[in-house]
């Protein structure tokens, strides 16, 4: 379920003077939602670890491979 079938499901509550005050989703959908948003917290949870190491140490590719094969 992509996000644009999970808006057509919305269901809206209103008030006495016809004013939208509240969104009601069938289970499927708010599963499906809850699961979109943890996906884009999960992509931005990278970004931030990908940014904070950005500047850490880096090893040449034989430097690397001398490391790894010391834990082999």
């Amino acid at each position: 379920m992509d996000t644009l079938d999970i808006l057509n499901t919305a269901q809206y509550v209103i008030d006495k003077d016809g004013r939208q005050t509240a969104v009601l989703l069938d289970l499927e959908s708010w599963e499906a939602l809850r699961q979109l948003l943890e996906e884009l917290a999960e992509d931005e949870r990278l970004g931030e670890l990908m940014a904070a190491v950005q500047m850490d140490e880096k090893l040449e590719l034989e430097a690397a491979r001398e490391v790894y094969q010391a834990f082999r």
